[in-house]
Order: C-alpha cells, then sequence, then structure tokens
C-alpha cells in the first residue's frame, strides 16, 4: 500500500478557501505525489462543518497552532466569534 498524504484542499485548486477561492500551489513534488495516487485533498474547516465563504479568522495574538490543539487558546473570526 503507498502512503497517502494529506494536501491542503485549497492548494490543489478546489475553491474551499474563506473567501471561496482556491490558492493553487504550483510544484513538481506534488504533481508527482498525485500521478502516483499518492495525494488526498482534505479542507480542516470544510470537514469540521464551516461553511464557504466564511469570514476570515486568525489564532488570537502571541499563540500558536499548538496553544489551539491543545486547548489554550482560540480561534476567532472577523465578527469575534
Amino acid at each position: 500500500m503507498k502512503a497517502k498524504i494529506l494536501v491542503s484542499a485549497c492548494l490543489l485548486g478546489q475553491p474551499v478557501r474563506y473567501n471561496g477561492r482556491a490558492l493553487t500551489l504550483e510544484s513538481e513534488l506534488l504533481e508527482s505525489w498525485k500521478t502516483q495516487g499518492m495525494v488526498v485533498p482534505l479542507c480542516p474547516e470544510v470537514a469540521a462543518g464551516l461553511a464557504t465563504p466564511r469570514p476570515p479568522a486568525e489564532i488570537e495574538p502571541e499563540e500558536s497552532a499548538e496553544s489551539v490543539v491543545g486547548g489554550q487558546a482560540r480561534i476567532f473570526d472577523a465578527n469575534g466569534e
């Protein structure tokens, strides 16, 4: 069984970014993985039930993604939610 690599769906040309657009990544390595059937597209925001488009969101100032995963920090959207 070949290894699978999760790649953000928006980087693969899927229009799932907060603004409903894609941000296609051009990469020879990525193209090779796609040809080999190794790439699995995933949008974590859509998988969590968020809509597209949606308000932009950021991690609290001075915090990190690790803090969010650990439950010590939050992510707020432009509406403060």
